[in-house]
């Protein structure tokens, strides 16, 4: 079955996918010609990043000593948000493949 996926590969299936669209955003931001519509998509792709690594870091990359890692902290806070998200998609797929079936 194309989407009968067992816990352990839909993790390892989604921290891929959420390295994926974290990388596709970057490529965005960096190696397209500046626009409003790709502004756009990178500033609310990242958001969720950012409202994370708020938490660790309140005043952004003004927060004294520690903001050599504002961005190990954005990146990680990045792959780990679209990882659960990827997450998700893929047990809502792996459910909806197999309505009768509880995995």
């Amino acid at each position: 079955m194309l989407f009968e996926l067992r816990p352990a590969w839909r993790l390892v299936g989604s921290i891929v996918l959420g390295g994926v669209t974290w990388g596709a955003l970057y490529l965005v931001a960096t190696k397209l010609q500046s626009s409003r519509i790709g502004n756009n998509i990178t500033d609310y792709g990242s958001l969720p990043a950012y409202l994370i690594a708020k938490i660790f870091y309140p005043e952004g990359v003004h927060t004294g000593h520690g903001v050599s890692y504002f961005g190990y902290v954005l990146l990680g806070s990045g792959i780990l948000f679209y990882t659960v998200v990827w997450f998700l998609i893929l047990s809502w797929v792996n459910r909806r493949a197999h309505p009768l079936r509880r995995v």
